[in-house]
């Protein structure tokens, strides 16, 4: 959804939650949400790929990128913050939190290394956000929705405390403040999450 308004897209929403097991894994074999399905048919899943269809179709700068160098900091970076900030932050809650007891085997002790492992990355964005407003260069791209989301559960779950490092709170605050993240901080506020802007 935050992609969605950074781009200015709208699509039919559906909530799927009244579908039966068996008519959702007709539209998603592994029952996954989100779905993309296109007015031609096609079903997509996958966060990603869905964002990156409906931006190739969308009118107006790429938050993938413009040009083949543009686009392969922008996919480094996306790339970097999937691995070492999302998929801890989604894992940690999966595995610690109580939402999630009896829904799956929990493994509190591996959900923490897991995150422990993502100091190094936020190390590096320090760095690079001390030369670059954001991580792929001077605009918005979809390596800081990523990598934004990825702070966002981690500093959430209480998985780890906010950065200190002054480009990385500097960084936090500016894209924590694009109207698109409206809804993010009030699902926040709404789970008595910290917010991070």
């Amino acid at each position: 959804m935050i992609f969605l308004a950074e781009r200015g897209i709208a699509v039919e929403t559906v909530d799927v939650g009244g579908l039966s097991a068996e008519d959702y894994a007709r539209v998603s074999p592994l029952k996954s949400v989100p779905v993309l399905e296109t007015d031609g048919g096609l079903t997509i899943t996958e966060s990603l790929t869905i964002c990156e269809y409906l931006d190739a179709l969308a009118p107006g700068p790429s938050l993938f990128g413009e040009g083949a160098e543009e686009r392969a900091l922008v996919g480094m970076w996306e790339r970097r913050a999937e691995l070492g900030l999302m998929n801890p932050a989604i894992e940690y809650g999966h595995h610690t939190q109580k939402m999630f007891e009896g829904r799956l085997v929990q493994f509190p002790d591996w959900a923490r290394a897991h995150v422990a492992g993502a100091q190094p990355l936020i190390s590096l964005i320090e760095q690079r956000l001390s030369d670059t407003r954001f991580l792929a260069g001077e605009r918005f791209t979809m390596a800081d929705l990523t990598a934004f989301l990825g702070f966002a559960g981690l500093i959430g779950w209480r998985a780890l405390p906010p950065p200190e490092g002054p480009a990385t709170r500097r960084w936090l605050a500016e894209v924590g403040a694009r109207p698109s993240m409206t809804p993010l901080h009030a699902l926040a506020a709404q789970m008595g999450l910290p917010a991070l802007a």
